[in-house]
């Protein structure tokens, strides 16, 4: 019978080395030997991949400034179009390039935020009266298919905290007067729910995570 042989990982390290003699220096050598340390490459890696999501989030950052400094000297179809230029180029990016898939997930999730910022220049250009709660549960519905079709954490994260946003303002301004320890309690129960759906979703390997050093090797 062909039995597949354990990963080592480092919860397993610290099991063995804690009922046996095993010394530090050799421990220290497992966990170099199993790719369990980062390298010079993953540091690399690290640092680019977070200078691209900074810069991403200064680019978004910049627009809602930009639409917030020059508003009044702004045409309304300018305004939009600016923010629809934009956001069409990123998803275009997205979906076209040949950049690796953590690049374009950082492109996708920044088109993501554009989605926000295009709502906010909409309700603000024919003052719509939505409420909060409105902007935030269109902003997540809208994003829903990309994130779904993704599957790249950080959009996870950003699905997430627009599903609570939109339900903590729907019961702060439609239901009226709510107990927060029951607002809390719901947030509680659908944030286990969605961890419980993306372990089973990687699991299954359906979610995209980062290949470890080990298996890019």
């Amino acid at each position: 019978m062909n039995m597949e042989k354990p990963k080592i990982n480092r919860t397993l390290i610290h099991i063995v080395s804690r009922f046996s003699n095993w010394q530090a220096a050799d421990i220290e050598t497992s966990f170099r030997e199993n790719d369990i340390y980062a390298n010079q490459n993953d540091w690399s890696k690290f640092i680019k991949t977070f200078l691209m999501s900074l810069g991403i989030a200064f680019l978004v950052s910049g627009v809602i400034f930009f639409f917030a400094y020059n508003w009044a000297s702004l045409h309304k179809f300018t305004k939009l179009g600016l923010v629809q230029v934009l956001l069409i180029a990123m998803v275009g990016v997205a979906v076209f390039s040949k950049l690796n898939k953590n690049v374009k997930g950082i492109i996708l999730m920044g088109a993501g935020m554009l989605v926000g910022a295009l709502f906010a220049v909409f309700g603000q250009i024919y003052q719509t009266g939505a409420n909060a709660y409105d902007f935030f549960f269109g902003w997540t519905a809208f994003i829903a298919l990309w994130v779904f079709v993704s599957n790249f954490g950080p959009m996870w994260l950003l699905f997430l905290a627009l599903i609570n946003i939109s339900i903590w303002q729907y019961f702060e301004q439609v239901l009226g007067r709510v107990d927060e320890v029951k607002i809390l309690d719901l947030l509680f129960i659908i944030n286990l729910l969605y961890l419980i759906l993306l372990k089973v979703l990687a699991h299954f390997c359906l979610l995209y995570t980062s290949p470890s050093p080990r298996d890019r090797g």
